[in-house]
């Protein structure tokens, strides 16, 4: 891909590209992902990983039903410490997604 057809992607139209939407979000998943690991054991940290925020829902993925299990039991903990922070201030309820389960549903809600 040339640097014009990049540069088209990054400056289209007047509003924000869905290249710079995608950015944006990657960066945020990012950084929603290292806060809540702030809070976290370090046996449950490096299996979980933020996927979005949806008004009260914060969505994590994780990569184990274990991971999973472990993260419903301590959701009150963890949500009361995230609200603090504003990109948490709204969410009310994790909602987990078991990656490494295809034959279950991927989504459990606490």
């Amino acid at each position: 891909m040339g640097t014009k057809n990049v540069e088209h992607l990054l400056s289209e139209g007047s509003g924000f590209s869905p290249l710079q939407k995608l950015l944006r979000h990657n960066a945020n998943q990012r950084a929603w992902t290292d806060q809540l690991r702030a809070v976290l054991d370090n046996g449950l940290k490096y299996q979980v990983a933020v996927s979005n925020i949806k008004g009260p829902r914060l969505i994590v993925n994780c990569r184990s039903a274990g991971a999973a299990t472990k993260l419903r039991f301590v959701a009150p903990d963890i949500i009361a410490k995230l609200t603090t922070l504003s990109a948490f201030c709204r969410v009310e309820e994790i909602v987990l997604n078991v990656l490494s389960s295809p034959d279950r549903g991927p989504t459990r809600k606490l």
